[in-house]
């Protein structure tokens, strides 16, 4: 199947009337009155982002996942994407119909559709991008930069099952079976709280995603916001699977580091003033979204880890560095 059999089989069912059913080379899209657009993209590399040899349904719903989790931080609404696939001549029909069915599942999950991009084959490794495109009402997308001192510092979801779920597919760590399966599919199929985006929107001075870990996007926030953070390392909501595995490592303090440093978590990490946590605190209850304050923004530039007693923890590796 050559590349126009391809997009007319598989991807033009995706596509939303701003694709123009994939038969020009632009999307149209009227500009909506009283918001601001949002755009992301994110990048996902075989052998990097996901083993070598895996195209299936779930790189396409992690695809496009990683995405949402920047929109999301934002308080954005996403409304459409653009798709770059640079596919290996190892990708046969038979996966590109299994991948295209995890963006149909993607798309039903976020209300969005595909407004176009472009489909090339390459003699090396599959290299999958996503534009995403979103709205927010003008002047209320949430930056990295609006954190105050005073501010409560908290996190969505649990931190660190990516991070061990990639340890278990490299054989670098071993897990009972219900384990290693939670944790991989974590890994393979990340859960941005979604349904917090108007919230988050809301009550929240500054956000972004935690890509990178937790540690490493925290100073990126609190550069941005030109303020200090200070993370209390045992305050950082682990699940029931990770906790299992901190609990059979030697240094317990050092384990947890490592899952506050292992990034691919799509979290979203947030500030907000202290008479604002109920209130989100009850939006993130009604959508079945944990909740909580791991820290506190500080006058004091930079970011200190600290134990249960207050001491500054020594932090070797704060996130995964791309360069």
């Amino acid at each position: 199947m050559d590349e126009f059999g391809f997009i007319a089989k598989h991807l033009s069912v995706l596509a939303g009337p701003e694709g123009l059913d994939l038969k020009d080379d632009v999307a149209v899209w009227p500009a909506p009155k009283g918001l601001d657009i949002v755009m992301n993209m994110d990048t996902l590399i075989e052998g990097i982002h996901f083993p070598d040899g895996k195209f299936d349904a779930q790189i396409a719903e992690k695809l496009i996942r990683v995405n949402i989790s920047d929109l999301v931080a934002k308080g954005a609404d996403p409304s459409g994407y653009l798709l770059s696939l640079a596919l290996s001549k190892k990708v046969e029909e038979a996966n590109l119909e299994e991948f295209c069915q995890g963006l149909v599942d993607a798309q039903q999950r976020y209300g969005i559709s595909l407004w176009g991009g472009d489909t090339t084959r390459v003699s090396g490794k599959n290299v999958l991008t996503v534009t995403l495109i979103g709205t927010v009402p003008k002047g209320k997308s949430v930056l990295r930069s609006g954190a105050n001192p005073g501010d409560l510092v908290c996190v969505s979801g649990h931190i660190g099952d990516s991070y061990l779920g990639l340890k278990l597919l490299l054989n670098q760590i071993h897990a009972s079976d219900y384990q290693s399966t939670y944790l991989k599919n974590i890994y393979h199929m990340p859960e941005p709280p979604f349904a917090l985006r108007t919230a988050i929107r809301k009550f929240a001075t500054a956000a972004l995603d935690i890509s990178d870990g937790l540690l490493a996007d925290a100073a990126h926030l609190a550069s941005a916001s030109h303020v200090g953070i200070d993370i209390f390392l045992t305050t950082i909501p682990l699940s029931i699977e990770s906790t299992k595995w901190v609990l059979g490592e030697r240094d317990h303090l050092k384990a947890r580091l490592k899952l506050a440093a292992g990034g691919d978590d799509y979290q979203v990490l947030l500030t907000l003033p202290e008479n604002k946590f109920a209130a989100l605190k009850r939006q993130a209850i009604r959508a079945n979204i944990s909740l909580t304050v791991i820290g506190k923004i500080t006058k004091r530039l930079g970011v200190r880890c600290l134990d249960s007693q207050g001491n500054e923890v020594v932090v070797d590796k704060a996130g995964y560095k791309h360069f």
